[in-house]
């Protein structure tokens, strides 16, 4: 079918036209409710209520949604259809259930999560309960282990490279927004508070913190671990209660799995920064991500089951699997770093920072995410422990 922005109604036409998506909603078309959701950057959602079931219904759209004059094209609804087919049978239950994808119309229909709640609003209204990090961290530890070079013959990581080496546009995005933009001047970066400007001079000019980002840019662009949500923060997951599902894998790339964790805990200590009351609450979350993510990851490891390893007998390959964690921790807190500065004074900020009661204390906040983020940066290839990251969070 010919590309073409679908409406409400035109949406309805479309699907009248599919028998599994008709059968899934029941009842006639003419009487299903169908409201628009749309409140990211790059697509349209809507929401289709049917007598016997709901879809969710996702279209890219050749432009960012927010910025009209920010081109982007359509072929990233493919590569988010691809993740969600790739990883599914790893992590049932904890993400939607692709129904259908059609190729002309970049249109994605999926599980309808009515009654769940984008993570990061549910942190800000305090309707967060605990233990949804030991969910994701699950959740990254099983796909490391369904598309990882360490945990599968390396044909798997082959054809994933493949299949998803094309999706460069968003790749492009995170490198300038995430590891390029907030270290230089450019127009993309909104015009910081007057006292921000300081610091954000320095981090246009500290050249040890630039090598330090570089290291992270290489880290990024060459170190192929596995196949990367790639865009894995509080407005990525949703939840109704204990049940945790993480949306939107549209930036989709085979990259370091540091990656991944570390912008999970990067929007965590976000987060924490504008609601330092939360410091308990946050840290307990911080270490069941990192005890749900590394226990996970080292016992499916320990399996066997790739060419990595070969040669190590099943049951004997502890050091290595140490050795390995601590490669992903030292990557995880620099990315950690990166995502908090990007946040605070790049392109696409968080909105925990409406947290804050007054402009000073929003201030100090962000200004706290800075010097941790840098620190993270800077000091992260020295990291020996998890408690080594939290202790450079003061927590």
């Amino acid at each position: 079918m010919t590309y073409r922005i679908l409406d409400t109604v035109a949406l309805r036409t479309w699907l009248a036209q599919q028998p599994e998506l008709t059968d899934r909603l029941g009842g006639e078309a003419a009487d299903w409710a169908i409201r628009e959701v749309s409140d990211g950057n790059l697509n349209t959602v809507f929401l289709v209520q049917g007598t016997q079931g709901a879809v969710c219904c996702k279209q890219a759209l050749p432009h960012v949604r927010v910025a009209p004059d920010w081109p982007m094209p359509l072929e990233r609804a493919l590569y988010e259809s691809r993740y969600m087919r790739t990883v599914a049978p790893a992590v049932t239950g904890l993400m939607p259930e692709l129904y259908a994808y059609d190729a002309g119309l970049f249109l994605i229909v999926m599980e309808c999560l009515t009654n769940h709640e984008v993570l990061r609003s549910a942190l800000i209204a305090d309707r967060a309960l605990p233990g949804f990090s030991a969910v994701i961290g699950t959740y990254v530890a099983r796909t490391v282990q369904a598309t990882g070079w360490v945990g599968q013959p390396f044909e798997t990581g082959a054809r994933l490279l493949e299949q998803f080496s094309g999706n460069t546009a968003l790749t492009r995005i995170t490198v300038d927004l995430v590891m390029t933009d907030p270290y230089r001047i450019c127009e993309r970066n909104p015009e910081p508070e007057a006292g921000l400007r300081g610091d954000v001079r320095r981090l246009q000019t500290d050249r040890n913190l630039h090598n330090a980002v570089g290291r992270l840019q290489g880290r990024f662009l060459s170190v192929r671990q596995a196949l990367l949500h790639g865009d894995l923060h509080t407005g990525s997951i949703m939840l109704d209660g204990s049940d945790v599902r993480v949306i939107d894998g549209e930036f989709a790339t085979m990259g370091p799995i540091g990656f991944d964790c570390g912008l999970y805990l990067g929007n965590l200590a976000l987060h924490l920064c504008a609601a330092p009351h939360k410091t308990t609450m946050i840290r307990h979350e911080m270490q069941a991500f990192w005890n749900s993510f590394s226990n996970e990851l080292r016992a499916s490891l320990a399996q066997g089951g790739g060419d990595l390893w070969a040669l190590s007998a099943v049951g004997s390959r502890g050091d290595l699997i140490g050795s390995f964690l601590n490669d992903i921790l030292r990557d995880t807190a620099g990315f950690c770093g990166l995502e908090m500065i990007r946040r605070t004074v790049g392109f696409a900020q968080v909105s925990d920072y409406t947290l804050c009661a007054t402009h000073d204390d929003r201030l100090l906040a962000r200004q706290k995410a800075l010097q941790i983020g840098q620190t993270l940066i800077v000091e992260g290839p020295s990291l020996q422990s998890f408690n080594d990251v939290l202790s450079l969070m003061g927590l």
